[in-house]
């Protein structure tokens, strides 16, 4: 079967992504992608893939999207960049991702006169995260963006493709509540599992960490965000430092940049700034040597349905590298944790504080957490075992 993938981002970049189509053409399809190529950029080849990579500056394409629900002229720019897309590839099924890519990717299919199925992966509850994203805030940036408009938009544009990826059932049952005329059989769940057999070439190197631990180590990994429970974090653990015990807090991730002057005033706490290791990024491929000298890590997302739409990427890392988990109660991750007993789950900062206290006096309990996540990815939470929905899903087309 001849696929066309189409991602409004660099495509090298995108890790769903390129684990999907890894899985698609293992499965004999023909795999052709259309992306974007960032400020004349040079991309490697991706062997096996043909990359079509529509060259424009980061700047240009952040303002078209910004404006997006008041002119429609990021709609018409990716219709007809994927009408061509379909005619030159010879396209049987295009699978767009995200929700905002559904209209124009329709639209697209109807200008090219060509019989066209459309999958549509949902990366995220878009309707609701956008809401919450920085660049959508603030008196003028909301009355632009209008990214309330998305939540109303959503059930027309979940009207048109043939079929719907999720991140998790959870997601599916929420969507199925809110618009009944959707039909579960043309769902597929498929979660952000790790690719197990590729995390495994990553070895452990403690000579590429550049400090020396001291004491025991809680880690977070990820985008760091308001909405992401950073701060939350923050304070929980000045708490935990009050009450005298030894502990240092290293966090790896970009900051929002609306975050960045909070951030950087809290982390200089005279409390805690003595104990916060900040890193602003690493290659996905050193995550396994800093989880090997961490002794505790977080997922303290705020719980709301964006959060609720599926278990982050990096619980599943966490598991895999054998650590205990603290999350905050958003439903999937919850779900997960105390199936597996690989974590302990927190409602408030005060819980979190102490949640914290008890995995630091007993490490007893840190292992047995940490085996548990761990024997649950290799078992039951890798792409190995869920690729199969993927596959079948194309199968039913």
């Amino acid at each position: 079967m001849n696929i066309g993938v189409v991602v409004d981002n660099d495509l090298n970049n995108d890790k769903r992504v390129l684990r999907e189509i890894d899985i698609l053409r293992e499965a004999g399809h023909t795999i052709s992608v259309l992306c974007f190529g960032f400020d004349n950029k040079t991309y490697d080849s991706l062997p096996g893939i043909r990359v079509t990579r529509i060259s424009i500056s980061g700047k240009l394409k952040n303002t078209l999207f910004f404006f997006m629900n008041m002119l429609p002229f990021y709609k018409w720019f990716w219709a007809s960049k994927i009408k061509k897309f379909i005619l030159e590839n010879n396209l049987e099924v295009l699978h767009a991702h995200d929700l905002y890519m559904s209209k124009c990717t329709y639209r697209g299919i109807r200008k090219s006169g060509k019989k066209v199925r459309m999958i549509l992966d949902l990366h995220e509850n878009f309707a609701y995260a956008v809401t919450t994203y920085n660049w959508t805030k603030g008196f003028l940036r909301s009355i632009i963006a209008r990214p309330e408009n998305w939540i109303k938009k959503e059930e027309e544009y979940l009207g048109y493709p043939d079929k719907i990826i999720v991140l998790s059932e959870e997601f599916r049952d929420s969507l199925l509540s809110i618009h009944p005329h959707l039909k579960q059989e043309d769902f597929c769940p498929l979660p952000n599992v790790p690719d197990v057999s590729r995390m495994s070439n990553f070895i452990v190197d403690e000579g590429k960490i550049p400090f020396r631990k001291k004491f025991p180590i809680l880690f977070y990994f990820g985008v760091v965000a308001e909405r992401r429970g950073i701060f939350d974090a923050l304070i929980a653990f000045e708490k935990v430092i009050t009450k005298g015990y030894d502990i240092d807090f290293m966090i790896i991730g970009p900051v929002d940049k609306k975050d960045v002057p909070r951030f950087n005033g809290k982390i200089s706490s005279p409390v805690i700034k003595e104990r916060i290791i900040y890193i602003p990024w690493i290659d996905l491929s050193e995550l396994p040597s800093y989880l090997h000298i961490s002794d505790i890590c977080i997922a303290p997302f705020h719980k709301n349905p964006q959060h609720e739409s599926g278990v982050a990427n990096k619980i599943y890392d966490y598991m895999l590298g054998g650590k205990p988990i603290i999350a905050s109660n958003c439903k999937p991750q919850q779900n997960l944790l105390q199936t597996y007993h690989c974590g302990l789950i927190f409602e408030n900062i005060p819980e979190l504080a102490k949640a914290i206290i008890m995995l630091l006096n007993d490490k007893d309990l840190r292992k047995m957490m940490g085996e548990n996540g761990k024997k649950a990815v290799l078992q039951k939470y890798n792409t190995e075992v869920f690729k199969g929905n993927l596959i079948g899903l194309y199968d039913t087309l």
